[in-house]
């Protein structure tokens, strides 16, 4: 048995690849915290044992089930696998072999039991943003997190020169760390609230200035999202200061009392709508703009994947449509029912070809994004896959 703390790579892929009977997925959501350790487990071996019976119903033989029951003893019972969890598994077994995914994005619980792995899950880690930063700032104090694809959100290192909170910032002047201001003539005549609205403007100013200078030493090119834990006014004042290339999000309310584990569970969540909100960004401009260069058909998406005419490849990882793809020319054959069944119709084993399909635009240099049709506008989706192709088809 071999577990992964790291995202999985194009390596991982082709060894889950191929036909495998009989073949075991299971996907399960977990938590990082100890308290909900026993639920996850519970869910995994009710699934084992699901899929155990169903191997029963199809005559699997003695040995297959023996080798399949070795393997769930081994997952089971790894303490240290236990101890580690994050948000979600992603578990593959068949006689003699099994590796478990800890992933860092909440995937949906499934079982399937087949000839061959289903991958459209785990293609979702990492065709999906998985990394953020985070401030958290109110007029009390304010902190910068980070959040990366296999390690819950920590707080960042700051200037200890810096105003730690609101009252620190409105009494020094910029780059002063001790000398604290006292009232001038400037201050004459304003009212307390006036005072504070200006405390608080200065504070959000100095505050978005320091997290620009920290992020550009750690992500020079702004790739990854920041965002923004406050309460207005704050939360307007620091976005008002903040606005560059990197892209910014708010995260509206107090954040005093918002520990580690909170920061990481709500970047999570936001990174999941931040990606979901970018896909359909970015299927709205490829309806409205690229007349020609979309693709809706499966079976002529295979042949162009494999011609290395794919750019983009969007499809439904919550959808299954069986067959079997040829990595060579692209062809395509369907298992019975309009890829419904598991077989083809000369009893064949077949698998699920989105992934498939995203394998092979991956290995010729094409980027996948995985999605949920329920997530988006059905004007700009009709699944169950999209490619965008590098050029107009003539």
């Amino acid at each position: 048995m071999t577990v992964h703390y790291e995202l999985p790579t194009t390596s991982d892929f082709a060894a889950l690849a191929g036909p495998r009977y009989p073949a075991i997925t299971i996907y399960a959501s977990t938590s990082p915290v100890v308290s909900e350790r026993e639920r996850a487990e519970v869910a995994v071996k009710s699934s084992f044992d699901e899929a155990i019976e169903q191997l029963k119903a199809s005559d699997a033989s003695g040995t297959d089930l023996a080798a399949v029951r070795a393997e769930r003893a081994r997952i089971l019972g790894d303490q240290q696998l236990w101890g580690s969890l994050a948000r979600s598994m992603a578990i593959f077994v068949s006689p003699g072999f099994s590796e478990v995914f800890v992933l860092p994005n909440q995937l949906d619980d499934a079982l399937h039991v087949g000839s061959h792995f289903t991958l459209g899950q785990l293609l979702r880690a990492p065709s999906q943003d998985q990394e953020a930063y985070a401030v958290a700032i109110s007029a009390n104090e304010w902190s910068l997190w980070h959040a990366t694809p296999t390690d819950r959100a920590t707080q960042m290192e700051v200037d200890p020169s810096l105003p730690k909170n609101a009252d620190e910032a409105s009494n020094r002047e910029p780059g002063d760390v001790g000398n604290r201001r006292v009232g001038g003539h400037g201050d004459r005549g304003m009212s307390e609230d006036d005072r504070r609205s200006g405390a608080i403007d200065i504070y959000a100013k100095r505050v978005a200035d320091a997290v620009r200078q920290v992020l550009q030493v750690h992500d020079p090119d702004e790739r990854v999202p920041l965002f923004v834990f406050a309460a207005e006014p704050t939360l307007s004042q620091f976005l008002e200061r903040a606005r560059n290339h990197r892209r910014i999000a708010p995260v509206p309310g107090a954040p005093d009392r918002l520990g580690a584990a909170e920061i990481d569970e709500t970047l999570r969540a936001q990174l999941s709508r931040l990606n979901i909100s970018e896909a359909e960004s970015a299927l709205h401009g490829l309806s409205e703009g690229s007349a020609g260069r979309v693709e809706r058909d499966l079976a002529a998406i295979g042949r162009l994947a494999a011609d290395g005419a794919v750019e983009t490849l969007w499809f439904d990882f919550t959808t299954s449509v069986n067959g079997t793809l040829d990595h060579e020319s692209g062809a395509i054959e369907f298992a019975t029912g309009n890829g419904t069944g598991e077989n083809l119709g000369d009893g064949t084993h077949a698998g699920d070809l989105l992934p498939q399909l995203a394998l092979l635009v991956m290995s010729k240099g094409g980027k996948v994004v995985t999605v949920r049709s329920d997530d988006l506008d059905g004007t700009v989706w009709s699944g169950p896959a999209m490619a965008e192709l590098r050029f107009a088809l003539g």
